[in-house]
């Protein structure tokens, strides 16, 4: 991190890891283990994007590489504007992929960096089929083996997949890690909700970028080579400036359906819109995730279940970007190493690529085909199907006394007023804050928060219960407001009455129609978030309000009680609804308004570990 302050003095710390050079342990560092150049490519509408190429330093003059695209936002190269030398965008995984005799490609995206151009919106269709040019480029060099692949972590493990949906012949695999797969809700608009202090902050940095703020950022973006004098960096500056404030865009289009800007939507931005052609481009994908960061693990299963690329996920419970620990079993206020380690994500990366882009056999074909972190027992395990067989769907009920247990209540009255605690939060290093580069970090202890929520708790744990899986919950619950939020929080209790966070899920209630998912079927509960299908809570009317928690894994202990914890707001993260006002809600626990917790539960076995 000390090498981030040097070369961006004036950034925040939190903003650098994931959005500067969005790897998650990245040092912008000079080049000089590595042949470097920079050049303009022109895309078929004429276009013109910066791109840098670093070929290993120790290669021979007719040596062709397997070329890695990394397609960023965040400026793939910078100059220290005091002394003009420049800091190339390399990173300890980068140098660890051209130590494997990899070329690594640094691209620019249409509207950033030293690229020409406009962007609309983050991930617009153009920028998108720009990857097709800059590969053609790519397979036409002199140092080129033919085989194209991709990486990134958040925007750029995003533009990663997305590069399969242009399905040029030369791309052999990608590697998405941490990356966002529908933009809507996560990390922009979660439950329907403005996440405005991650939003607000991102929208920020990415206007300084472009703007070229060398005052806020304490570093200036590389021209190209050929711009000796650095007229073609003033002229493609002047382009950014049609670019739309991110966050201005957003706070307007309060509807998945709404105008985001330039007519494209929220679905412009996701990895739906280019589902067809990216399953049509057969290629084999490695992703990673986290099951607390932002809704990466669920969108990496979701591509799991619902798209035919061959695929191999590795979920951890670490920050985004993988490079700390996150579980609250064993961090509490310190990062920590994360599992696997920062190195073993290298390698694995490293073992898929030299088996699609090299042909070699690195026993990639028998890895399982997700690998993930089990908070609790604290271990790896694995699965080749999901759910993992043998889960089963296990209801907990709401009953009097804060109590939760798996017979359904049978009383004809009975309901746990509630009047909303703005003043809830789970802090700002949690798993939407992370996106910023943050460790997640605090998530160890939620007494203090617990007192403030409406909480429900099982009995001790008679035998460990394994959860694996998507969590959904459904409330029965009046308003005196027309419109409030939700959000539910599933947490660990331990023997000594500390209770720790495992995840969370939450819905503004105008948004609680469910209905089907236009782009495949799921079994959680799908939210359309479309203007046309809000509605306002009737006062005194009891509505059903069901909706889905972010997948986890985790086994409550033998001894340890299970919670559910409910409350209205996130002080440090989502915008105040309603605005104005403080809703009293009441919870519904009877025979015929049973408001549960389901759980998705996969029996351990004698060792204690689930299969």
């Amino acid at each position: 991190m000390a090498n981030l302050r040097t070369a961006y003095p004036r950034v925040r710390m939190g903003l650098t890891l994931c959005t500067i050079l969005s790897v998650s342990v990245a040092w912008p560092l000079p080049a000089q283990d590595a042949i470097t150049s920079s050049h303009y490519v022109r895309t078929g509408d004429g276009t013109r994007l910066a791109v840098d190429v670093h070929l290993p330093a120790d290669r021979s003059p007719d040596q062709r590489h397997p070329a890695l695209l990394e397609i960023t936002r965040y400026w793939r190269s910078a100059v220290n504007p005091a002394t003009g030398q420049v800091a190339r965008a390399l990173n300890r995984l980068d140098r660890f992929l051209l130590e494997n005799d990899y070329a690594v490609i640094k691209v620019d995206v249409r509207g950033s960096g030293a690229s020409f151009g406009t962007r609309p919106v983050e991930y617009g269709p153009q920028e998108v089929r720009d990857g097709y040019d800059v590969v053609e480029w790519v397979v036409s060099q002199a140092w080129s083996s033919g085989a194209v692949g991709a990486y990134g972590t958040s925007y750029t493990g995003t533009t990663a997949e997305l590069l399969a949906g242009v399905k040029h012949p030369a791309l052999r695999a990608v590697i998405p890690g941490w990356s966002d797969f529908d933009i809507y809700v996560s990390p922009v608009r979660p439950y329907g909700m403005l996440a405005s202090s991650f939003i607000s902050e991102w929208s920020r940095f990415v206007g300084w970028l472009d703007d070229n703020n060398t005052a806020a950022l304490g570093a200036s973006v590389s021209p190209v080579d050929e711009d000796t004098d650095g007229v073609l960096l003033a002229a493609a500056l002047a382009e950014h400036a049609a670019n739309p404030d991110v966050f201005r865009g957003v706070l307007d289009a309060e509807f998945r359906d709404d105008v985001i800007a330039g007519g494209f939507t929220y679905d412009s931005s996701t990895s739906m819109h280019w589902k067809e052609a990216i399953e049509a481009s057969a290629v084999p994908m490695l992703v990673f995730a986290s099951w607390l960061d932002a809704g990466t693990a669920d969108g990496a299963l979701l591509r799991f279940q619902h798209y035919s690329n061959p695929q191999k996920l590795v979920i951890l419970a670490s920050n985004h970007g993988g490079g700390f620990h996150a579980s609250p079993f064993t961090v509490g206020s310190a990062p920590k190493p994360p599992t696997p380690s920062v190195r073993q994500q290298f390698e694995m990366r490293v073992a898929f690529l030299d088996h699609y882009l090299k042909g070699e056999d690195t026993g990639v074909e028998d890895w399982p085909a997700i690998r993930y972190f089990n908070m609790g027992s604290e271990s790896l395990e694995q699965t080749d199907t999901w759910p993992p067989r043998g889960t089963v769907r296990y209801n907990l009920y709401l009953h009097d006394n804060g109590a939760l247990r798996s017979t359904p209540p049978t009383a004809s009255s009975g309901a746990d007023e509630y009047t909303i605690d703005y003043t809830v939060s789970t802090g700002t290093r949690n798993r939407w804050m992370t996106q910023m580069g943050n460790p997640v970090l605090n998530m160890h202890d939620r007494g203090a928060m617990d007192d403030k929520m409406l909480v429900y708790d099982t009995p001790p744990m008679e035998q460990d219960l394994q959860i694996v899986g998507t969590p959904v919950v459904s409330l029965h619950v009046d308003s005196d407001h027309g419109d409030g939020a939700l959000l539910v929080y599933l947490e660990d209790v331990d023997e000594n009455g500390v209770s720790r966070y495992l995840t969370e899920g939450g819905l503004r209630v105008i948004h609680r129609r469910v209905s089907g998912n236009p782009h495949f079927d799921q079994t959680a509960p799908h939210h359309s978030f479309a203007a046309g299908d809000a509605a306002p809570m009737v006062p005194g009317e009891v509505a059903e309000i069901t909706f889905q928690l972010w997948p986890t894994s985790v086994v409550i202990l033998r001894g340890h009680r299970l919670r559910l914890a409910i409350a209205g707001a996130d002080a440090d993260t989502f915008d105040r609804i309603p605005a104005t006002g403080t809703p009293t809600i009441s919870v519904h626990r009877t025979a015929t308004h049973a408001s549960h917790l389901d759980l998705p539960v996969v029996p351990r076995n004698p060792g204690g570990s689930s299969r």
